[in-house]
């Protein structure tokens, strides 16, 4: 199985696989409780906080979480926001910041979306235009799940806080941690979702960098864990797999940066000689390889490869049940492409091999199928 969309999950590593099989057999206590074996998991957990702030330089704290949807909602929902007040994001957002800033907006908020370019890309102009002294909240993210373009978060941060230096900056930082440079204090941002199964950490733990001195109110009520931000008995194998799983792959982002830009180059190339469109922008993750073609849509070349064992994707996994997708908009394709998007994405496993096979694979099926609609 050559496995092509890491952008919707990643495969476990056997290390993250370890620490929380321990977890889950042997050191299996809840860590509220008062005994000796549940106060050495509330160690564990505080250094493995310890230990994701020192990777990723961060002056704060973390909020673990279930998932980068509930970050990204703890973000947003429990930042402080005066009533009425100016929340930007972009246009381009995750549903899971999307949706939560649509629900903003029907609960009175002045919600506004930052326009993009053709890559799914904040332009800085638009972005500047919007902002205001009465912006309390912004949200755009780091990494395009979607189209890998990077965002200027230390610019847009650097913009923000110019105009209002209350303003609350969150990111969505889930494709960016272990595919790009990711240093938090250099960034600026006061919120940073992270998640662990983009990392080859188990499905069902992530979290949110919380800067010093920014008090989050809770979105969920209970036991009064995780300092009473997020209620909820620990998923502590998770959390330890994640703190391993962002040392792992900021060490194998540097071994790897070279090996998968080349693959990601040669890929663009091969497209972009059948005449597709390619989503290229001028800061990109390698990580990424969005792609329209016409004549043929994405979803059945989808179901084409998988006989030959290979898996793509066709855009955002968390959209994909909703039958309702922005990115054709967003990437502004006419009516003769936007069916046509597949989204081709990489870990640090992939190898040159794994895309000459899919390149062949590609070929062949791409010609049958083109026989249909000729």
């Amino acid at each position: 199985m050559i496995f092509l969309d890491n952008a919707s999950t990643t495969q476990v590593s056997l290390g993250c696989l370890n620490i929380f099989t321990k977890y889950q057999m042997d050191n299996f206590y809840n860590p509220s409780a008062l005994y000796h074996q549940s106060l050495m998991l509330n160690r564990e957990i505080k250094q493995a906080k310890e230990d994701i702030l020192k990777t990723l330089r961060g002056n704060g704290n973390i909020i673990f979480t279930s998932s980068g949807t509930e970050s990204n909602n703890l973000a947003l929902f429990g930042s402080k926001k005066p009533n009425g007040a100016r929340i930007i994001v972009s246009q381009s957002e995750h549903p899971a910041v999307y949706n939560t800033a649509n629900e903003l907006k029907q609960r009175g908020y002045d919600v506004v979306f930052c326009e993009v370019d053709s890559n799914g890309r904040v332009i800085e102009e638009e972005f500047i235009k919007l902002m205001n002294k009465d912006t309390c909240l912004v949200s755009i993210m780091h990494v395009n799940n979607e189209t890998g373009c990077i965002n200027d978060i230390k610019k847009l941060c650097s913009i923000a806080k110019s105009v209002n230096d209350k303003v609350i900056f969150h990111s969505d930082g889930v494709q960016a941690i272990g595919k790009i440079k990711v240093l938090l204090e250099d960034l600026g941002v006061d919120l940073y979702t992270i998640s662990g199964h983009k990392i080859h950490a188990p499905k069902g733990v992530a979290g949110l960098f919380v800067k010093n001195r920014v008090n989050l109110k809770p979105i969920l009520f209970g036991g009064g864990q995780e300092e009473g931000i997020r209620s909820s008995t620990e998923n502590v194998g998770g959390i330890l797999a994640l703190a391993n799983a962002i040392k792992e792959s900021v060490v194998a982002q540097r071994e790897s940066e070279a090996k998968i830009k080349e693959i990601r180059e040669d890929l663009v190339k091969f497209f972009m000689e059948k005449d597709f469109i390619v989503s290229n922008s001028i800061a990109q993750s390698n990580y990424i390889l969005c792609v329209a073609m016409k004549s043929v849509r994405g979803e059945v070349l989808l179901h084409a490869l998988e006989k030959h064992g290979v898996l793509i994707g066709t855009g955002s996994a968390c959209s994909s049940k909703k039958g309702v997708k922005r990115l054709p908009s967003i990437l502004k394709l006419s009516d003769e492409y936007k069916n046509g998007i597949i989204r081709i994405s990489f870990n640090c496993f992939t190898s040159k091999d794994d895309i000459e096979y899919f390149k062949n694979a590609f070929n062949l099926e791409y010609i049958n199928l083109l026989k249909y609609v000729q």
